[in-house]
Protein backbone atom coordinates (compact mmCIF):
# COMPACT_ATOMS: atom_id res chain seq x y z
CA UNK A 1 0.00 0.00 0.00
CA UNK A 2 1.60 3.11 -1.08
CA UNK A 3 2.40 5.75 1.78
CA UNK A 4 -0.38 8.31 2.24
CA UNK A 5 -0.33 11.67 0.80
CA UNK A 6 0.39 14.48 2.92
CA UNK A 7 -3.35 17.24 2.63
CA UNK A 8 -2.30 20.19 3.58
CA UNK A 9 -4.58 22.55 5.26
CA UNK A 10 -4.24 26.45 5.93
CA UNK A 11 -5.61 28.05 8.35
CA UNK A 12 -5.28 31.99 9.05
CA UNK A 13 -5.59 32.41 12.74
CA UNK A 14 -4.59 30.92 16.10
CA UNK A 15 -5.77 27.66 17.22
CA UNK A 16 -7.22 28.40 21.00
CA UNK A 17 -9.13 25.85 23.74
CA UNK A 18 -11.33 28.80 24.51
CA UNK A 19 -14.70 28.01 26.18
CA UNK A 20 -17.41 26.59 23.92
CA UNK A 21 -14.80 24.90 21.63
CA UNK A 22 -16.00 21.08 21.12
CA UNK A 23 -14.13 17.91 23.29
CA UNK A 24 -11.32 16.82 20.94
CA UNK A 25 -7.42 15.88 21.57
CA UNK A 26 -5.87 18.28 24.13
CA UNK A 27 -2.36 19.40 23.06
CA UNK A 28 -1.35 21.73 25.97
CA UNK A 29 2.46 22.22 24.81
CA UNK A 30 1.18 23.05 21.53
CA UNK A 31 -1.82 25.54 22.51
CA UNK A 32 0.96 27.05 24.84
CA UNK A 33 3.36 27.59 21.71
CA UNK A 34 0.36 28.91 19.79
CA UNK A 35 -0.32 31.75 22.22
CA UNK A 36 3.05 32.68 22.53
CA UNK A 37 3.99 32.71 18.49
CA UNK A 38 4.06 36.70 17.66
CA UNK A 39 4.52 35.91 13.85
CA UNK A 40 2.48 35.58 10.82
CA UNK A 41 -0.74 34.18 11.94
CA UNK A 42 -1.00 31.55 8.98
CA UNK A 43 -1.02 27.31 10.61
CA UNK A 44 -0.43 25.24 7.98
CA UNK A 45 -2.01 21.72 9.24
CA UNK A 46 -0.63 18.58 7.86
CA UNK A 47 -1.81 14.82 7.77
CA UNK A 48 -0.78 11.29 6.87
CA UNK A 49 -4.32 9.91 6.34
CA UNK A 50 -5.73 9.16 2.65
CA UNK A 51 -8.56 10.90 3.65
CA UNK A 52 -7.73 13.98 6.03
CA UNK A 53 -11.80 15.23 6.53
CA UNK A 54 -13.16 11.62 7.58
CA UNK A 55 -10.78 11.33 10.55
CA UNK A 56 -11.87 12.22 13.52
CA UNK A 57 -8.33 13.91 14.87
CA UNK A 58 -8.89 16.50 11.45
CA UNK A 59 -12.81 16.63 12.34
CA UNK A 60 -12.34 17.98 16.01
CA UNK A 61 -9.19 20.21 14.96
CA UNK A 62 -11.57 22.01 12.07
CA UNK A 63 -14.78 22.26 14.28
CA UNK A 64 -12.43 24.18 16.68
CA UNK A 65 -11.02 26.09 14.26
CA UNK A 66 -14.38 26.94 12.23
CA UNK A 67 -15.65 28.34 15.46
CA UNK A 68 -13.10 30.51 16.06
CA UNK A 69 -13.75 31.95 12.36
CA UNK A 70 -10.68 29.99 11.47
CA UNK A 71 -10.48 30.09 7.23
CA UNK A 72 -9.92 26.88 5.52
CA UNK A 73 -8.30 25.69 2.39
CA UNK A 74 -6.85 22.27 1.46
CA UNK A 75 -4.02 21.72 -1.04
CA UNK A 76 -1.92 19.03 -2.50
CA UNK A 77 1.18 20.63 -1.88
CA UNK A 78 2.78 23.49 -0.07
CA UNK A 79 5.64 25.19 -1.29
CA UNK A 80 8.73 25.48 1.18
CA UNK A 81 9.59 27.99 2.72
CA UNK A 82 6.20 31.16 3.60
CA UNK A 83 5.28 32.74 6.88
CA UNK A 84 3.29 31.24 9.51
CA UNK A 85 3.51 27.98 10.92
CA UNK A 86 3.01 24.12 10.47
CA UNK A 87 1.06 21.64 12.43
CA UNK A 88 1.89 18.49 11.80
CA UNK A 89 -0.28 15.35 13.30
CA UNK A 90 0.94 12.03 13.08
CA UNK A 91 -2.07 9.02 14.61
CA UNK A 92 -0.32 5.48 15.17
CA UNK A 93 -2.49 2.18 16.76
CA UNK A 94 -0.12 3.09 20.46
CA UNK A 95 0.90 6.96 19.68
CA UNK A 96 -0.54 10.10 18.49
CA UNK A 97 2.21 13.03 17.73
CA UNK A 98 1.90 16.58 17.18
CA UNK A 99 4.49 18.87 15.77
CA UNK A 100 4.34 22.25 15.41
CA UNK A 101 7.20 24.37 13.79
CA UNK A 102 7.84 27.22 11.75
CA UNK A 103 7.36 27.43 8.23
CA UNK A 104 10.05 29.53 7.05
CA UNK A 105 12.47 27.21 8.11
CA UNK A 106 10.49 24.45 9.65
CA UNK A 107 12.49 25.14 13.00
CA UNK A 108 10.20 22.91 15.52
CA UNK A 109 9.01 25.27 18.16
CA UNK A 110 7.09 22.30 20.19
CA UNK A 111 5.98 18.68 20.36
CA UNK A 112 3.78 16.59 22.13
CA UNK A 113 2.79 13.22 22.13
CA UNK A 114 -0.42 11.06 23.30
CA UNK A 115 -0.39 7.14 24.00
CA UNK A 116 -3.93 5.33 23.28
CA UNK A 117 -4.97 3.69 26.22
CA UNK A 118 -5.45 -0.17 25.20
CA UNK A 119 -9.49 0.20 25.70
CA UNK A 120 -10.15 3.01 24.39
CA UNK A 121 -12.57 3.86 22.17
CA UNK A 122 -11.04 4.34 18.21
CA UNK A 123 -12.70 7.73 18.18
CA UNK A 124 -11.59 8.46 21.85
CA UNK A 125 -9.21 11.21 22.44
CA UNK A 126 -5.86 9.87 23.75
CA UNK A 127 -4.24 10.16 26.97
CA UNK A 128 -1.42 12.47 28.08
CA UNK A 129 1.76 10.19 28.61
CA UNK A 130 4.79 12.69 29.71
CA UNK A 131 8.13 11.51 29.80
CA UNK A 132 8.07 10.81 33.79
CA UNK A 133 11.58 11.22 36.03
CA UNK A 134 12.72 8.27 37.61
CA UNK A 135 14.00 9.07 41.04
CA UNK A 136 16.97 7.25 41.65
CA UNK A 137 16.64 5.50 45.53
CA UNK A 138 18.28 2.02 44.31
CA UNK A 139 20.46 1.10 42.00
CA UNK A 140 17.91 -0.32 39.67
CA UNK A 141 19.42 0.62 35.82
CA UNK A 142 16.57 1.70 33.90
CA UNK A 143 16.18 0.41 30.52
CA UNK A 144 16.33 2.59 27.55
CA UNK A 145 13.38 2.82 25.22
CA UNK A 146 13.28 0.73 22.49
CA UNK A 147 12.47 2.75 20.05
CA UNK A 148 15.49 4.33 17.54
CA UNK A 149 15.04 8.32 17.45
CA UNK A 150 12.59 9.60 14.86
CA UNK A 151 14.28 12.04 12.34
CA UNK A 152 13.40 15.41 13.79
CA UNK A 153 10.88 17.62 11.72
CA UNK A 154 12.92 20.76 12.35
CA UNK A 155 15.33 19.69 9.09
CA UNK A 156 12.81 16.95 7.90
CA UNK A 157 15.03 14.66 7.91
CA UNK A 158 14.28 11.01 6.63
CA UNK A 159 17.57 9.35 8.94
CA UNK A 160 20.60 9.67 9.64
CA UNK A 161 22.32 12.48 7.40
CA UNK A 162 25.96 10.97 6.31
CA UNK A 163 29.15 12.81 7.13
CA UNK A 164 32.66 13.24 5.49
CA UNK A 165 35.93 12.27 7.01
CA UNK A 166 35.59 11.42 10.54
CA UNK A 167 34.39 14.49 12.64
CA UNK A 168 35.21 14.37 16.51
CA UNK A 169 33.05 17.21 18.03
CA UNK A 170 29.76 19.13 17.27
CA UNK A 171 28.16 22.52 18.50
CA UNK A 172 24.92 24.65 16.85
CA UNK A 173 24.91 28.32 16.37
CA UNK A 174 22.10 30.54 15.88
CA UNK A 175 22.59 34.18 14.60
CA UNK A 176 20.16 37.04 15.27
CA UNK A 177 20.03 37.38 10.89
CA UNK A 178 20.14 33.80 10.19
CA UNK A 179 16.97 31.45 10.70
CA UNK A 180 18.62 28.33 9.52
CA UNK A 181 19.71 25.91 11.66
CA UNK A 182 23.90 26.20 11.38
CA UNK A 183 25.90 23.18 12.68
CA UNK A 184 29.27 23.24 13.31
CA UNK A 185 31.83 20.46 12.90
CA UNK A 186 35.46 20.24 14.28
CA UNK A 187 37.93 17.20 12.84
CA UNK A 188 41.76 16.82 12.67
CA UNK A 189 41.83 18.96 9.53
CA UNK A 190 39.77 22.06 11.31
CA UNK A 191 36.49 23.39 11.94
CA UNK A 192 33.63 23.98 9.50
CA UNK A 193 30.47 25.66 9.34
CA UNK A 194 27.28 24.62 7.82
CA UNK A 195 23.78 25.14 7.22
CA UNK A 196 21.26 22.67 7.22
CA UNK A 197 18.67 22.86 4.65
CA UNK A 198 16.31 20.26 2.89
CA UNK A 199 18.12 16.71 3.99
CA UNK A 200 21.76 18.59 3.06
CA UNK A 201 24.36 20.42 4.47
CA UNK A 202 25.62 23.54 2.73
CA UNK A 203 29.16 24.43 3.61
CA UNK A 204 29.28 28.38 4.54
CA UNK A 205 32.78 28.71 5.65
CA UNK A 206 36.00 26.81 7.45
CA UNK A 207 38.81 27.91 9.49
CA UNK A 208 41.74 25.03 8.86
CA UNK A 209 44.86 24.19 11.19
CA UNK A 210 47.87 26.08 10.87
CA UNK A 211 49.73 22.58 11.78
CA UNK A 212 48.62 19.59 9.86
CA UNK A 213 49.46 17.12 12.35
CA UNK A 214 46.69 18.27 15.02
CA UNK A 215 44.20 16.08 16.59
CA UNK A 216 40.76 17.27 17.04
CA UNK A 217 39.50 16.63 20.64
CA UNK A 218 36.50 18.97 21.07
CA UNK A 219 34.55 22.08 20.43
CA UNK A 220 32.95 24.16 23.06
CA UNK A 221 30.31 26.89 22.29
CA UNK A 222 28.98 29.67 24.21
CA UNK A 223 29.70 33.89 24.32
CA UNK A 224 32.17 34.28 27.39
CA UNK A 225 32.39 37.71 26.17
CA UNK A 226 29.39 38.59 26.43
CA UNK A 227 29.03 40.90 23.45
CA UNK A 228 25.61 38.73 21.69
CA UNK A 229 27.86 36.47 19.44
CA UNK A 230 28.50 33.14 19.15
CA UNK A 231 32.32 32.33 19.66
CA UNK A 232 33.45 28.69 19.64
CA UNK A 233 36.51 27.45 21.44
CA UNK A 234 38.16 24.22 19.63
CA UNK A 235 40.58 22.11 21.33
CA UNK A 236 43.47 20.24 19.75
CA UNK A 237 46.16 17.99 20.51
CA UNK A 238 49.76 18.21 18.82
CA UNK A 239 51.28 14.10 19.81
CA UNK A 240 54.64 14.72 20.24
CA UNK A 241 56.21 11.37 19.48
CA UNK A 242 60.06 10.68 21.38
CA UNK A 243 61.95 7.49 20.68
CA UNK A 244 62.85 7.47 24.22
CA UNK A 245 60.38 9.51 25.60
CA UNK A 246 56.73 8.03 24.43
CA UNK A 247 54.30 10.26 23.04
CA UNK A 248 53.03 13.63 25.13
CA UNK A 249 49.96 15.31 23.49
CA UNK A 250 50.70 19.39 23.69
CA UNK A 251 47.39 21.28 23.88
CA UNK A 252 46.34 23.95 21.93
CA UNK A 253 42.70 26.03 21.33
CA UNK A 254 41.39 28.77 19.00
CA UNK A 255 38.84 31.43 19.48
CA UNK A 256 36.18 31.31 16.70
CA UNK A 257 33.75 33.70 15.99
CA UNK A 258 31.32 32.88 13.08
CA UNK A 259 30.74 36.12 11.15
CA UNK A 260 28.58 36.41 7.93
CA UNK A 261 31.66 35.99 5.87
CA UNK A 262 33.17 33.56 7.51
CA UNK A 263 35.62 32.61 11.17
CA UNK A 264 37.23 35.16 12.80
CA UNK A 265 40.13 33.14 14.65
CA UNK A 266 42.28 34.26 17.82
CA UNK A 267 44.49 31.89 19.45
CA UNK A 268 43.26 30.35 22.94
CA UNK A 269 45.41 29.30 25.62
CA UNK A 270 47.40 26.07 25.29
CA UNK A 271 45.20 24.51 27.77
CA UNK A 272 41.58 22.92 28.10
CA UNK A 273 39.07 25.39 27.73
CA UNK A 274 35.08 24.89 28.51
CA UNK A 275 32.28 27.37 27.78
CA UNK A 276 29.68 27.14 30.16
CA UNK A 277 26.65 28.78 32.12
CA UNK A 278 27.89 32.14 29.81
CA UNK A 279 31.49 31.63 31.03
CA UNK A 280 34.53 30.67 29.94
CA UNK A 281 36.89 27.93 32.05
CA UNK A 282 40.61 27.21 31.30
CA UNK A 283 42.97 24.31 32.82
CA UNK A 284 46.39 23.84 31.69
CA UNK A 285 48.10 20.70 31.47
CA UNK A 286 51.20 19.45 33.64
CA UNK A 287 54.50 18.29 32.82
CA UNK A 288 53.66 14.32 34.13
CA UNK A 289 50.14 14.85 34.60
CA UNK A 290 46.59 15.38 33.03
CA UNK A 291 45.98 18.31 34.66
CA UNK A 292 48.29 21.01 37.07
CA UNK A 293 47.02 23.94 38.68
CA UNK A 294 43.64 25.76 39.29
CA UNK A 295 40.78 26.23 36.77
CA UNK A 296 40.80 29.76 36.14
CA UNK A 297 38.91 31.94 34.18
CA UNK A 298 38.87 32.85 30.39
CA UNK A 299 39.67 36.34 29.38
CA UNK A 300 39.77 38.29 26.30
CA UNK A 301 42.07 41.31 25.85
CA UNK A 302 43.80 43.56 23.43
CA UNK A 303 46.25 40.39 22.59
CA UNK A 304 44.18 37.88 22.18
CA UNK A 305 42.18 35.58 24.47
CA UNK A 306 44.01 33.93 27.83
CA UNK A 307 43.40 32.72 31.08
CA UNK A 308 43.17 35.06 34.06
CA UNK A 309 45.15 34.90 37.27
CA UNK A 310 42.71 34.34 39.99
CA UNK A 311 41.40 30.77 40.08
CA UNK A 312 37.28 30.54 40.07
CA UNK A 313 35.54 29.52 43.61
CA UNK A 314 36.07 25.86 43.13
CA UNK A 315 39.65 25.85 41.23
CA UNK A 316 40.83 22.96 43.10
CA UNK A 317 39.15 20.23 40.89
CA UNK A 318 39.91 19.30 37.76
CA UNK A 319 38.05 21.11 34.74
CA UNK A 320 35.64 18.30 33.51
CA UNK A 321 35.02 16.44 36.63
CA UNK A 322 33.37 19.35 37.69
CA UNK A 323 30.24 21.02 36.07
CA UNK A 324 28.32 23.79 38.03
CA UNK A 325 24.30 23.88 37.61
CA UNK A 326 24.17 27.13 39.35
CA UNK A 327 26.41 29.34 41.94
CA UNK A 328 26.01 26.80 44.98
CA UNK A 329 25.57 23.04 43.31
CA UNK A 330 28.05 21.57 40.67
CA UNK A 331 27.94 17.55 38.97
CA UNK A 332 31.00 15.78 40.24
CA UNK A 333 32.26 12.72 38.22
CA UNK A 334 33.78 10.36 40.14
CA UNK A 335 37.13 8.21 40.05
CA UNK A 336 34.62 5.26 39.36
CA UNK A 337 32.64 7.41 36.53
CA UNK A 338 29.90 7.84 38.62
CA UNK A 339 27.93 11.15 39.13
CA UNK A 340 26.98 13.10 41.96
CA UNK A 341 25.80 16.50 43.29
CA UNK A 342 28.57 18.45 45.21
CA UNK A 343 28.67 21.53 47.30
CA UNK A 344 30.83 24.37 45.13
CA UNK A 345 31.70 25.94 48.64
CA UNK A 346 33.16 22.87 50.13
CA UNK A 347 33.18 20.21 47.26
CA UNK A 348 30.93 18.14 50.43
CA UNK A 349 28.79 15.81 48.84
CA UNK A 350 25.32 16.50 49.12
CA UNK A 351 22.46 14.37 50.84
CA UNK A 352 20.37 12.92 48.26
CA UNK A 353 23.01 14.03 45.17
CA UNK A 354 24.65 10.24 44.41
CA UNK A 355 23.36 9.17 41.09
CA UNK A 356 22.99 5.31 41.25
CA UNK A 357 22.23 5.38 37.29
CA UNK A 358 24.60 3.37 35.01
CA UNK A 359 26.39 5.62 32.58
CA UNK A 360 28.40 3.01 30.70
CA UNK A 361 31.83 3.19 29.57
CA UNK A 362 32.36 5.97 27.40
CA UNK A 363 36.30 6.66 26.09
CA UNK A 364 35.96 9.95 24.51
CA UNK A 365 39.46 11.76 22.63
CA UNK A 366 42.25 10.32 23.84
CA UNK A 367 45.59 12.53 25.48
CA UNK A 368 49.21 11.35 25.99
CA UNK A 369 50.67 12.41 29.24
CA UNK A 370 54.58 11.02 29.34
CA UNK A 371 55.31 9.05 32.54
CA UNK A 372 58.02 9.95 34.82
CA UNK A 373 59.26 6.93 35.14
CA UNK A 374 59.20 4.40 32.47
CA UNK A 375 57.52 1.07 32.93
CA UNK A 376 58.17 -2.40 32.03
CA UNK A 377 55.23 -4.67 31.28
CA UNK A 378 55.71 -7.08 29.42
CA UNK A 379 60.07 -7.65 28.51
CA UNK A 380 62.91 -5.58 29.74
CA UNK A 381 63.95 -4.41 26.32
CA UNK A 382 63.80 -0.36 25.00
CA UNK A 383 60.80 -1.97 22.57
CA UNK A 384 58.87 -3.08 26.62
CA UNK A 385 59.16 -0.14 27.68
CA UNK A 386 56.04 2.12 28.74
CA UNK A 387 56.43 5.92 28.72
CA UNK A 388 53.23 7.38 28.56
CA UNK A 389 49.60 7.06 29.92
CA UNK A 390 46.77 7.48 27.36
CA UNK A 391 43.58 9.35 29.02
CA UNK A 392 40.08 9.70 27.72
CA UNK A 393 38.27 12.57 28.06
CA UNK A 394 34.28 12.36 29.38
CA UNK A 395 31.35 12.58 27.55
CA UNK A 396 29.71 16.02 27.02
CA UNK A 397 27.96 17.37 29.79
CA UNK A 398 25.83 20.34 28.91
CA UNK A 399 23.66 22.63 31.78
CA UNK A 400 20.71 24.51 30.15
CA UNK A 401 19.25 27.93 31.81
CA UNK A 402 16.84 25.62 34.36
CA UNK A 403 19.35 23.63 35.98
CA UNK A 404 19.20 20.72 33.99
CA UNK A 405 22.32 18.45 32.91
CA UNK A 406 22.26 16.71 29.68
CA UNK A 407 24.77 14.39 28.99
CA UNK A 408 25.44 10.14 26.99
CA UNK A 409 24.64 7.24 29.03
CA UNK A 410 26.74 4.56 26.54
CA UNK A 411 24.34 1.61 25.85
CA UNK A 412 26.24 0.31 23.09
CA UNK A 413 28.90 -1.99 23.14
CA UNK A 414 30.89 -3.37 20.16
CA UNK A 415 30.26 -7.29 21.38
CA UNK A 416 33.02 -9.65 21.35
CA UNK A 417 36.24 -9.76 19.42
CA UNK A 418 36.22 -10.68 16.35
CA UNK A 419 32.75 -12.59 15.87
CA UNK A 420 30.99 -9.97 17.45
CA UNK A 421 28.74 -7.34 16.07
CA UNK A 422 27.85 -3.94 18.10
CA UNK A 423 24.36 -4.11 19.71
CA UNK A 424 22.31 -1.56 21.94
CA UNK A 425 21.85 2.23 22.18
CA UNK A 426 22.85 5.14 23.16
CA UNK A 427 20.97 7.88 24.31
CA UNK A 428 20.76 11.30 25.83
CA UNK A 429 19.62 11.63 29.72
CA UNK A 430 18.57 14.15 31.95
CA UNK A 431 19.86 15.16 34.99
CA UNK A 432 17.83 17.46 37.64
CA UNK A 433 18.55 18.19 41.42
CA UNK A 434 15.22 19.06 42.92
CA UNK A 435 16.66 19.87 45.99
CA UNK A 436 16.28 16.76 47.99
CA UNK A 437 17.46 13.93 45.29
CA UNK A 438 18.75 13.90 41.84
CA UNK A 439 16.95 12.67 39.28
CA UNK A 440 16.99 11.33 36.05
CA UNK A 441 14.68 11.48 32.98
CA UNK A 442 14.94 10.00 29.01
CA UNK A 443 13.45 12.85 26.78
CA UNK A 444 15.66 11.09 23.54
CA UNK A 445 14.90 8.39 21.64
CA UNK A 446 17.75 5.87 21.51
CA UNK A 447 20.17 5.21 19.14
CA UNK A 448 21.42 2.18 17.15
CA UNK A 449 25.02 4.01 16.94
CA UNK A 450 27.70 5.18 19.34
CA UNK A 451 26.94 9.15 20.38
CA UNK A 452 30.59 10.67 20.16
CA UNK A 453 28.94 14.27 20.92
CA UNK A 454 25.69 16.40 20.85
CA UNK A 455 24.66 19.86 20.89
CA UNK A 456 20.81 20.85 22.20
CA UNK A 457 18.66 22.88 19.93
CA UNK A 458 16.47 25.32 21.93
CA UNK A 459 13.95 28.03 21.40
CA UNK A 460 13.45 30.51 23.72
CA UNK A 461 15.25 28.69 26.27
CA UNK A 462 13.16 25.63 25.67
CA UNK A 463 14.85 22.55 24.39
CA UNK A 464 13.04 21.43 21.57
CA UNK A 465 15.62 18.47 20.08
CA UNK A 466 19.29 17.29 20.46
CA UNK A 467 21.49 17.14 17.39
CA UNK A 468 23.61 13.45 17.67
CA UNK A 469 26.75 12.95 16.11
CA UNK A 470 27.11 9.06 15.58
CA UNK A 471 29.56 7.00 14.44
CA UNK A 472 29.82 2.88 13.62
CA UNK A 473 32.68 2.77 16.20
CA UNK A 474 33.57 4.20 19.61
CA UNK A 475 36.66 5.77 18.86
CA UNK A 476 35.22 7.78 16.01
CA UNK A 477 36.92 5.73 13.38
CA UNK A 478 34.22 4.72 11.47
CA UNK A 479 31.19 5.85 9.32
CA UNK A 480 30.29 9.60 10.52
CA UNK A 481 26.17 10.49 10.74
CA UNK A 482 24.27 13.82 12.43
CA UNK A 483 20.41 12.82 13.49
CA UNK A 484 18.53 15.03 15.15
CA UNK A 485 16.32 13.26 17.93
CA UNK A 486 12.36 15.69 18.53
CA UNK A 487 12.89 16.16 22.58
CA UNK A 488 9.70 14.50 23.97
CA UNK A 489 9.16 15.23 28.02
CA UNK A 490 10.22 17.70 30.19
CA UNK A 491 12.86 16.04 33.00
Amino acid sequence: MKLAKYFWIVLFVLLTGSPGVAAGPTWAKIDTALSAWQGEKNLVLVSTAEAPLETIAVQEVLEQVLLHDFAVRIDAAVAAGGSGLILELRDGKQMSMAILRRASDKAIIAFERHVQASDARPDAPPATAPVQAKPLSSPAVPSAPVVVAEPHPAADLPGPLALPGKPRSVAVIKNATDADLIVVLQSDAGVTRYRMQDHQLQALSEFKTKKKALRALYLESGDPDHDGATELAAVWADDLQGIYTGTDSRLSSTILESRRQGFSAQQGPDAFVRLLNGKGLVQFRGRYSLWHGPVRALQVGGEGWAAGNEPVSWASSNLFDITPLDDAVALQRTAAGQLRLVSLENGQPLPGGTLLYDLGDFEGAPVAVSLETPEYRSGFSKEDMVRETWWHLPPRVTVTSDGTAYTIRRGRSTGLPLIGKPSGRDQLIALHWNGRQVTVAEPFAGVEAFILDFALIENRGSVQAALLLLNQKPDGSGKAYLQIVPFTGHP
